[in-house]
């Protein structure tokens, strides 16, 4: 799962670079991640394992 959480750390540094915003890594009820931006932080009701800021 290591490999896995690092390839969303880096779509989510990306995609938070792009969109100047701050994203956060979610994980799945199955052990897989998810990544959103942090304003639908209360829409996904899933821990939270980190929060990637655009800088």
């Amino acid at each position: 799962m290591g490999q896995e959480l690092e390839r969303f750390r880096r779509l989510a540094k990306a995609w938070a670079k792009m969109e100047g915003n701050t994203a956060i890594i979610y994980k799945n009820d199955d052990g897989t991640y998810g990544f959103a931006s942090i304003s639908a932080e209360s829409e996904i009701g899933k821990p939270i394992v980190e929060y990637i800021t655009p800088f």
